[in-house]
């Protein structure tokens, strides 16, 4: 019997994940305290997710014996190697985090949670469907570890970066289906799921909403920590003067 959504090899594989996820975000959080090692750490998460991410893509290149599956033709698949690679040159807090992170969490996250293809063999082990979960992982497991670390921060100061991502990568979607003619790339032209409205317009539109929902939430609790901070140290200084 194939895999199924829910079913018992899915809700393990996400038991094992939040579990290694959790303990190495708090051994991580607890220990690393020099900012080489941090750097390290998620440069190292940043390759592991470009070799699974490029091992999904000639895992579906086999399985449809067309080499034109090894560019990546998915929302995720493009983001798995967007990010790996920001992440991989560039620096702490780069603009281009300022896009893909978001839509590499909210794609990565919905994927793991509801993975569709998840069946497309009897083994829950078949190499394009472990790869295809394992990279998807690796997306979220890394954005939430720079979120943690404040490798990236999440700021309305640099909203742009989104609608300027979301631009470079239709862009991109738009060269794959009118100059190599691949069938629908990133949802441009049909929905991920049949009979639902998640194409890529409506989901890129339901992307920028999430990621201006969470700049200004951060915007805010940084702004309020600061107050809290000037008011404690307003008072402690009028304590030593009294």
């Amino acid at each position: 019997m194939a895999p199924e959504i829910f079913g018992w090899q899915h809700l393990t594989y996400l038991a094992v994940f939040i579990i290694l996820a959790i303990t190495s975000y708090i051994l991580i959080l607890k220990f690393v305290k020099d900012e080489k090692i941090l750097n390290i750490i998620i440069k190292c998460v940043a390759g592991a997710l470009l070799l699974a991410v490029c091992w999904n893509r000639i895992c579906v290149a086999l399985k449809n014996n067309d080499p034109i599956y090894l560019i990546p033709d998915s929302i995720c698949g493009t983001s798995s190697f967007i990010l790996s690679i920001s992440v991989l040159v560039s620096k702490r807090n780069a603009g281009v985090l300022h896009y893909i992170s978001y839509a590499a969490f909210i794609g990565g996250l919905a994927t793991i949670i509801y993975p569709d293809f998840i069946g497309q063999d009897i083994s829950f082990f078949y190499p394009a469907t472990i790869s295809g979960l394992l990279h998807h992982t690796l997306m979220v497991y890394l954005v939430v570890l720079m979120l943690l670390t404040k490798w990236f921060v999440p700021t309305l100061k640099k909203w742009y970066y989104f609608p300027l991502g979301v631009c470079c990568v239709t862009t991109y979607a738009v060269f794959l289906l009118t100059a190599l003619k691949i069938n629908n790339p990133l949802n441009l032209t049909g929905p991920i799921l049949k009979g639902t409205i998640l194409t890529w317009w409506f989901v890129a539109l339901m992307s920028m909403v999430v990621a201006l929902t969470v700049m200004v939430t951060f915007d805010y609790f940084n702004v309020w920590k600061k107050k809290k901070l000037n008011n404690n140290k307003v008072n402690n200084n009028e304590i030593k003067e009294n």
